[in-house]
């Protein structure tokens, strides 16, 4: 079989049996439909749809009594902990909770380091975050009032959730063709081409487009898959290009090493809207990255 003929039958038996998250399937979209911006849900709603998985419940309890709320007093209910984190907050840590159980329960190439992995995706969230907060501000260059073009439809949250999922298809990837992923893992590592140029030298797709097409499988809405897809080439992307455009612009700040001294990258300067304030974001993911993250309290443990 042709390499490309391998790509077309891994998605395809990767859709047939895809990943499994550890609650039911209806419940993500159903969590992401009730928290968008425009939701007129309540909290007793989200209550009640978390209250259906008893994992998700003792967990939510869990972090709210965690050391990271320093309450003065424990938390009892299910109702008083989604108070206590807070919706938007709540819908990280049940996708970081299905993440995570996915990744526990998959069987990977000794050699995939998963803690590099996460640590760098909880990097990139942290940057997508601050570049959504800076730049969809209402001052902002791609805010309100932005042309088309440039319009931010990107939540800072939903940024962090999106830089967060960016490379999972790498886990998915590994996880069912070990054989060919460390095939590619030895091109990329001779250093003449970058690891999803190697995919693509392979079997013309990458670690992009399997992550965005499990996602999309679990009902991930389209403003979270598309920039996913495309955050290696967001002029490609159609529909909500500028997030692709911010998604790949945290990628290349992070792969460059950022701190205060490198200031952005000419790869990520490229990518964002011609007047941006390079101090004022440079300020804003400093202090995003060194604050604490859902990310941070729930990295996987290999099976």
């Amino acid at each position: 079989m042709q390499p490309v003929e391998q790509a077309h039958a891994f998605l395809h038996k990767l859709l047939q049996h895809p990943p499994k998250l550890p609650f039911e399937p209806a419940l993500l979209p159903m969590l992401f439909a009730i928290t968008r911006e425009d939701s007129t849900a309540s909290i007793r709603d989200v209550t009640t749809l978390i209250g259906r998985s008893q994992k998700l419940s003792a967990r939510v309890l869990a972090l709210a009594n965690s050391a990271a709320y320093g309450l003065p007093a424990k938390v009892s209910t299910l109702h008083q902990a989604i108070n206590v984190l807070g919706i938007r907050e709540i819908r990280l840590l049940v996708l970081l909770e299905g993440i995570s159980s996915v990744i526990s329960e998959t069987k990977l190439p000794k050699s995939f380091d998963i803690i590099i992995l996460w640590d760098h995706q909880s990097q990139v969230a942290a940057i997508a975050k601050a570049l959504a907060a800076e730049l969809g501000s209402p001052s902002g260059l791609c805010g309100p009032l932005a042309t088309e073009a440039n319009r931010l439809n990107m939540a800072p949250d939903e940024a962090y959730v999106v830089g967060f999922l960016h490379d999972i298809g790498k886990i998915f990837f590994a996880a069912s063709r070990a054989d060919i992923w460390e095939t590619i893992e030895k091109t990329w590592k001779k250093g003449e081409l970058r690891y999803f140029e190697a995919e693509h030298s392979y079997w013309d797709i990458d670690h992009a487009l399997i992550g965005a097409t499990v996602l999309h499988y679990w009902k991930l809405p389209l403003l979270l898959t598309e920039p996913i897809n495309w955050h290696h080439a967001p002029d490609l992307a159609t529909t909500y290009k500028m997030e692709a455009r911010l998604l790949a612009a945290a990628n290349h700040i992070v792969h460059s090493n950022f701190d205060v001294e490198n200031g952005l990258c000419e790869e990520a300067v490229a990518l964002l809207p011609e007047g941006i304030d390079a101090t004022a974001l440079v300020i804003a993911m400093t202090q995003s990255l060194a604050s604490a993250s859902a990310a941070n309290l729930m990295a996987p443990v290999r099976s």
